[in-house]
């Protein structure tokens, strides 16, 4: 044997080691994966020709250029869960793109510029994802609490503001890097976190080091869980705050005191109650903002933010093939009108129906954000629904109406929630978003897959006929539906 050959038998050798030494630590893998297909008619609410243009500050108009929409998305996470020993266990999910999932046919370019071989007709790929760490923390089990440290999800009460994306279709998570510590004494618990929200990326910037890019939170969770007498109760204190030259709430470019929002602290209080009596179940949720909010309308007036949102529901089980319930709630808007910023604006994952609310229409024909970046906001609503649940089936039904809680009004500051800015108005707006009719049904393939569909019909209100003129918007209705392949494992 040559000392070359030897060498190489040694690599290999060492490497099957590695191998069966690394091998040694429980991994435990589940995740979902998904695929969907939509296609919704009239997303644009009108049938008359809107073109941007100027003016067109305050309306509800969006661009026709093409008002009928088909798309299908996938969904993709990966959960790994590695037992380093009893004390510890490190825990994350990986998942693609933006979206925690993307679009089908996204990113299809192959050069190393960007661009796409256009004359390799049928071999140019969509091969430009890419894998994000969306959660990778270690889990200390102690005594006297349980620690987490890394980056890690967060959810409390309903997941109205809080939501860590449990469901598999949820495409965002409330993500914090930092620490947190649970401390139960019988039936209750306490649990103080801090997180570092945002940094600069640039640690070479000026000042990033110093911390003036940062934005933290620091915040306490006590709860009163009683599993006998199936009652929660409890309550959320966090305090958020941003340095002046944050890049996460910048108003302008990046960097400078000029175009940053500026300082801001704001406080968050939340309690939640659930109560469960056989067959009825009964929630509730708050969500008390205050604070200084930077500088929201200018550079030169800084404002103090006092939002609030309240959601109620109530779910009971008539027998184990139909279930009814009602979801209520209210969420603060913005009156334009004063350096106060009022509206609320809840998490991106909390829905209340499939059309209304659930994606960002003008984003379809005008950019500048995802489709799904929609959240409710200056609304109150109302939810009927009920489940017919067989074996393998669950047929769902839906009845929803909402209307605005603060509207244009002729002679005054107004503020556009969908696009973020305040406005003079100089006509009268209405209140009402309509109603929509929603159904669906959910088939389980087996254990592990579900078949779902749905259907909606929006029949749209005259608050989306405003357009800040006295010519407003013919009102025309927005129906949909989709089809999905859910595997969880």
């Amino acid at each position: 044997m040559t000392f070359k050959s030897f060498r190489a038998s040694s690599v290999l050798v060492v490497s099957a080691l590695s191998i069966n030494s690394a091998m040694a630590l429980p991994i435990d893998w589940t995740g979902v994966f998904g695929a969907d297909t939509h296609t919704i008619s009239n997303f644009c609410r009108t049938n008359d020709n809107v073109t941007k243009g100027t003016p067109r500050t305050g309306t509800q108009g969006i661009d026709t250029v093409d008002c009928g929409a088909s798309f299908q998305t996938y969904t993709l996470r990966l959960n790994p869960n590695i037992i380093i020993n009893d004390a510890v266990t490190l825990k994350g999910e990986l998942s693609s793109g933006y979206l925690r999932g993307g679009f089908a046919g996204g990113d299809s370019a192959n050069n190393a510029d960007g661009s796409a071989n256009n004359s390799y007709f049928f071999t140019t790929p969509a091969q430009r994802s890419t894998l994000n760490v969306n959660q990778m923390y270690m889990e200390l089990y102690a005594d006297t609490a349980l620690v987490k440290i890394g980056r890690m999800s967060r959810h409390y009460g309903m997941g109205m503001v809080f939501d860590n994306g449990s469901d598999p279709w949820d495409r965002f998570l409330t993500m914090y890097d930092g620490v947190q510590a649970e401390m139960k004494i019988g039936n209750f618990s306490v649990m103080p976190y801090y997180a570092k929200i945002s940094s600069y990326d640039d640690q070479n910037a000026k000042d990033a080091p110093a911390g003036n890019f940062d934005v933290r939170e620091l915040g306490l969770v006590a709860q009163y869980d009683n599993k006998n007498s199936d009652f929660v109760a409890s309550v959320l204190y966090a305090k958020r705050s941003s340095e002046r030259r944050n890049t996460l709430y910048n108003s302008g470019t990046t960097t400078t005191d000029t175009d940053s929002r500026g300082k801001t602290e704001v406080t968050v209080i939340e309690p939640y109650l659930a109560k469960r009596w056989n067959k009825l179940k009964l929630e509730a949720e708050a969500s008390i903002q205050s604070g200084d909010y930077g500088n929201v309308y200018s550079q030169t007036e800084e404002s103090k933010l006092s939002a609030q949102a309240y959601i109620v529901q109530a779910k009971y089980d008539l027998n184990p093939k139909w279930d009814m319930g009602v979801l209520a709630g209210q969420v603060s808007g913005d009156k334009g009108d004063s350096n106060k910023f009022e509206a609320t604006y809840l998490h991106p994952n909390f829905h209340v129906a499939d059309l209304m609310f659930r994606y960002n229409y003008a984003a379809f024909n005008e950019g500048g954000k995802s489709i799904f970046d929609s959240s409710i906001a200056n609304a109150r609503f109302f939810k009927f629904y009920g489940n017919y649940k067989t074996d393998k089936w669950t047929w769902k039904g839906a009845l929803i109406l909402a209307n605005a809680l603060e509207t244009a009004d002729a002679g005054k500051n107004s503020y556009h929630h969908e696009e973020n800015y305040r406005f003079a108005a100089t006509e009268k707006q209405a209140d009402d978003y309509g109603y929509e009719v929603d159904f669906g049904f959910d088939y389980r393939w087996n254990p592990n897959v579900t078949i779902s569909g749905y259907y909606g019909y929006w029949f749209v209100g005259d608050y989306y006929a405003f357009t800040n003129t006295a010519d407003e918007l013919s009102i025309s209705n927005v129906h949909g539906g989709g089809l999905r392949a859910t595997l969880e494992f």
